[in-house]
C-alpha cells in the first residue's frame, strides 16, 4: 500500500509532510502514531478542490469546508488516466504495451523521437508519486543525453 511507505521516503525532501485520506481508509493505530512522531499529520475527508494559481499550490479543500495549506502536493490518483492516455495515442501515434499504457524504452523514451514518459501514463507503481519523479529524473537525464550526444 502507498501509505505504508510514501509519507516516510518523502521525508527527505521536506519536513512539512500532510497525508490526506478519503474516510474509507484504514490505517492500523501502531502506524498512526509512527507518522505523529514523525510530525505527519494525517487528514481525513473527501477532497473537492486544489485551489493554486497559476504557478503554485496553495491549498486542499474538503467536502467539510476544511481548507488545509500545502506548499507542495503529491497526488496518488485513485482512477488510472486511461483517458488521458487514450487522447495521447491517438493525437500522438503512440504505442501502449500489453496492459494498456504508454510504451517507452529503458531511458523512457516512446516510439515518437523526442517524447518521454513519466508517472502513471507508463504504467501502475506501489509507490506512486515518488516512482512518477524518478522516471522523470530518469527522462530529464536521457533528454541532456540526446541534447550532447
Amino acid at each position: 500500500m502507498q501509505l505504508d511507505l510514501f509519507p516516510k521516503m518523502v521525508q527527505n525532501w521536506t519536513s512539512k509532510i500532510k497525508v490526506f485520506i478519503s474516510p474509507n481508509i484504514e490505517i492500523k493505530s501502531s502506524y498512526q502514531n509512527e507518522l505523529s512522531k514523525l510530525n505527519i499529520t494525517v487528514y481525513r475527508g473527501i477532497v473537492t478542490k486544489v485551489n493554486h494559481t497559476i504557478t503554485k499550490v496553495e491549498s486542499v479543500s474538503f467536502e467539510s469546508g476544511e481548507n488545509i495549506q500545502v506548499d507542495i502536493l503529491l497526488w496518488i490518483p485513485r482512477v488510472k488516466p486511461i483517458q488521458l492516455i487514450q487522447r495521447l495515442v491517438e493525437n500522438l501515434g503512440l504505442e501502449i504495451n500489453e496492459q494498456g499504457y504508454i510504451k517507452t524504452d529503458e531511458k523512457l523514451q516512446k516510439n515518437v523521437k523526442g517524447l518521454y514518459a513519466a508517472g502513471d501514463v507508463k504504467g501502475p507503481s506501489t509507490i506512486g508519486a515518488l516512482a512518477a519523479a524518478y522516471n522523470g529524473g530518469i527522462a530529464a537525464t536521457s533528454i541532456v543525453h540526446e541534447w550532447y550526444d
